[in-house]
């Protein structure tokens, strides 16, 4: 048995506005936390919401709040730190573009992974 979900999960990126928008079904399937942390690895080239168990200090994490959710089905996440650190690792994504990429959730690590190699351009 695999240790990744069959349901691929998506997660837009917009550098207009420094938001990550985050679907709330991706949610449910990571436990529905109250606390995240958005992870780059430039090695890697993968992107990864974790969920974690509090509140770290040093703004790491995102606390979950239910008035955020920009929509039935989605939560949006403001963060400029986590938007140049992306373009520092892949930098065909530019100033004011719309970007979404796709991944896969890994239960046991309660943690949602998607490579840069998915990333796609949705405002043109």
């Amino acid at each position: 048995m695999s240790d990744t979900s069959n349901v691929a999960v998506t997660m837009a990126v917009d550098t207009k506005k420094y938001g990550i928008r985050i679907h709330k079904a991706m949610f449910r399937q990571l436990g529905e936390p109250r606390h995240i942390q958005l992870l780059v690895n430039p090695e890697e080239g993968v992107v990864a919401i974790q969920t974690v168990e509090k509140e770290m200090s040093g703004g790491q994490t995102h606390r979950i709040v239910e008035k955020r959710m920009q929509s039935e089905s989605s939560y949006e996440i403001y963060s400029r730190a986590f938007i140049r650190k992306l373009r520092e690792v892949a930098p065909e994504i530019e100033d004011g573009g719309a970007y979404r990429l796709t991944g896969n959730i890994i239960p046991s690590l309660k943690v949602a992974v998607f490579s840069l190699k998915t990333l796609q351009r949705t405002d043109r």
